[in-house]
Order: C-alpha cells, then structure tokens, then sequence
C-alpha cells in the first residue's frame, strides 16, 4: 500500500462536490471529467477518481491527477457553472460525459444534429479557457440513436475524441478509458506548449492568493490531523524538521511545523517562495554551499526538499517541506514520497 492509497475516515455524509484523487509518481498528468459515464459504475465519485488515476498510471508510469466535477448534460447546467472555480488550463485532458437525454430518444436527423450541436455549444463555451493543446474527449452514456450522435460530433469537430461508452457497456468502458486517455497523452507530450509544459511555469499570483482565501486555512487554529503528517516527514525523511505552509500576500504561513514555530514567517527566509514557483519538487542538498546567493538569510537550515502544496484544480498555494541543520546528498532524496506527502496534506485540508 502507498501512502496516497492509505484508508481516510469518514465521519459524515457529504453531498456530490467536487473531488480530485491522484495516483503516485512524477511529473503527474492531469484530468478533468465532467459527469461520470466513464467511472466504475456504482463506485463513490471520489473512489472512482481514485481507481481512474490508478489505472492510468499504471499505464505511463507517472503521476496522474483525476478531478471529477458531479454534471449531467440533463441538468441544464453548463460546463462552466458546473466547474465554477476549477481553473480547467491545468488540464492535459477534459472529458465531457454526455446522458441520454441530449437525444431525448428522438430518431429524426434533425433531433440527431441539434443533439450534437447543443453538446458542442457547451464544450465551445468552455474551450477558450483550456490550453489550445488540451485533448476534449466526449463520452456518450445514451443506448438509444447514440451511434448517429457520435457520427454527427465526429463530422462536426473531428479534433474531438468521441467514446461510445454505451456502445460496450459501461463496466466494459471502464477499462478502455484509461487507455483511451493514456494514448493521448503520450502524444500529446510530444508537441511544444502543451499543458504538462505550462504548467512548469510560474502561476499568476493573485490566483494563489484567491485559492488560499477560499481555503480558510492562513491563521487558524492548529489541527491536529496537519501536525501528525509533518510529524510523519520528519519520521520517514529523517530530518530535524518539517512544515505544511501556506504563501499569501506578504508572508508565509505554516499550518503545521517541528523544529521551527508554526505561524507567520518572513518571505526572505522562505525556501517554500521557490517551491511554488514550479510544478515539481525542489532539493537542495547544502544551502551554505558558496555559490547559492542570500545564504546569510536562510540560517540554520542547509538540507531542504520542498513539492508543491496544490488546491484540486492544481493551484500551487504553498509546499510541503522537509529540512535539515545537516547537508545531504539531493540524489538521496525520494521525491516521489515528498508528492504523495503534498497529496495527503491536500485531501486533509479539504475533508475538514
């Protein structure tokens, strides 16, 4: 069992929210699926996320990030109400799940074509706030005139990827999704500016600090569910000292810390200021080494490995970090354990 797959307590009935459940490994791909035709089915949305990240990356032995926004296409909701918040330009991949009652059960070409072009209305709608690279994949979940609904998307908007999840059964799609979604992204690597690109680059500022706002977690109280994960790094990583943090406007919060005090730090003492500014784990093996500027500033600290703290759509908000007052060898640190950590401080933020 690896830490992301370890057994969370439930202690209250939740209604469908958004979820994201990830998989180990680096350099995570990330999903976006509205609806949930290509899920287990009768499996709890966070579950299925969860067996969906799995499977995929069992498939590309990387990382994956699956978020699951709860939609239906009969809901008369659309995509952009429905992920109110989620900033979907994370996203390698977006899948729109589509039920039967876009067709309504009519047979005329005319219901079939207005059917798909009430589909594309909404996936247009959302389009521009994707990556031009984004992969949109359309899962239709209706057993009635469905194979003349995926005709008329893939005449219509051949760059779309239409599954007739229907067509096999929908326990028999579960698996060929995850290989759908795999091969897309294989290819997609392959072209400059795709969204595993981007998403190396610095985030805009105020989104972070508008995520953290919504989190409600800068100067409150201690939490103990928090304290026993960083005390959990300071265990595995065998370092003195450890920190859950957080980087809003002017300052660094630290929602969990050994060895230095939980609360406000100053931004110039901040090895988490870096952290966030990529998508990847940070190591630095000796901070007093010579050629390293501002040493005087990170005082007693040499040894640090920081990953990225992100909300569900993949803001970076702080980093989990471990540190040390003795050097060590970058090469000896496990950076994938320093993800899953980042993962697990995530989903105990946002089951409270």
């Amino acid at each position: 069992m690896t830490l992301l797959e370890a057994p969370r307590p439930i202690d209250r009935v939740l209604a469908p929210r958004v979820v994201t459940a990830s998989a180990s490994g680096p350099d995570p791909d990330r999903i976006l699926v509205f609806g949930d035709a290509v899920f287990a089915p009768e499996t709890p949305l966070r579950d299925a996320a969860r067996l969906t990240a799995g499977a995929v990356a069992t498939r590309s032995g990387r990382g994956v990030d699956v978020t699951a926004v709860p939609w239906s296409s009969w809901s008369g909701q659309t995509l952009l109400s429905a992920g109110n918040g989620v900033h979907v330009a994370h996203y390698d991949v977006v899948v729109v799940c589509l039920s039967g009652s876009v067709v309504h059960s009519r047979t005329t070409n005319t219901a079939v074509v207005g059917a798909a072009e009430g589909a594309l209305v909404m996936i247009d709608q959302l389009r521009p706030r994707l990556t031009p690279t984004t992969e949109i994949v359309v899962a239709l979940a209706h057993e009635d005139d469905e194979g003349l609904v995926a005709r008329a998307l893939r005449q219509a908007r051949p760059d779309l990827v239409v599954l007739d999840v229907a067509a096999a059964g929908r326990a028999a799609a579960t698996p060929l999704f995850p290989e759908v979604v795999h091969l897309l992204l294989e290819q997609q690597r392959a072209h400059a500016g795709s969204p595993q690109w981007l998403r190396s680059r610095p985030q805009p500022f105020e989104r972070r600090y508008d995520a953290i706002r919504r989190l409600g977690i800068v100067d409150a109280p201690a939490d103990a569910a928090l304290d026993r994960i960083v005390q959990r790094m300071t265990e595995l990583f065998r370092t003195r000292g450890a920190a859950i943090t957080f980087l809003p406007a002017g300052r660094q919060w630290s929602a969990a810390s050994l060895w230095f005090p939980r609360g406000t730090g100053a931004l110039q003492d901040s090895f988490c200021r870096s952290t966030v500014l990529g998508s990847g784990p940070m190591v630095i093996g000796d901070a007093w080494e010579e050629h390293r500027p501002q040493v005087a500033r990170r005082g007693r600290i040499r040894f640090y490995a920081g990953h990225p703290l992100e909300d569900l759509d993949g803001t970076r908000v702080g980093a989990v970090c471990v540190f040390d007052p003795a050097p060590r060898r970058e090469g000896s640190v496990e950076r994938d354990l320093l993800r899953d950590f980042a993962v697990l401080a995530r989903d105990t933020i946002h089951d409270h």
